[in-house]
């Protein structure tokens, strides 16, 4: 480890001895690690940023689609086993 290392290594250390990292906003959320490349032009960047809320926006689509489907077919299951006890004399 070089000194500037070092260094900041002991500074965080003593900051967060002494609290100095508690209660930060936005502390327990998780942090966006995409890479942007920063020779990216303003525009690129928004356009690459659309992109990756659009495939989140399908992921969480696809899951709910996933789930409705699931639950038609409990619902299905719960009402045939309702009927069949409706019938029973």
């Amino acid at each position: 480890m070089n000194a500037l290392a070092w260094i900041g290594e002991t500074r965080i250390a003593q900051a967060v001895q002494e609290g100095k990292l508690d209660n930060l906003p936005g502390a327990g959320l998780p942090l966006d690690l995409t890479v942007r490349d920063a020779a990216l032009d303003a525009q690129a960047r928004l356009g690459l940023e659309l992109l990756d809320r659009a495939r989140r926006a399908q992921a969480h689509t696809d899951q709910d689609r996933r789930e409705r489907a699931a639950l038609r077919l409990l619902w299905a299951k719960a009402l045939a086993s309702q009927r069949r006890n409706d019938s029973k004399p």
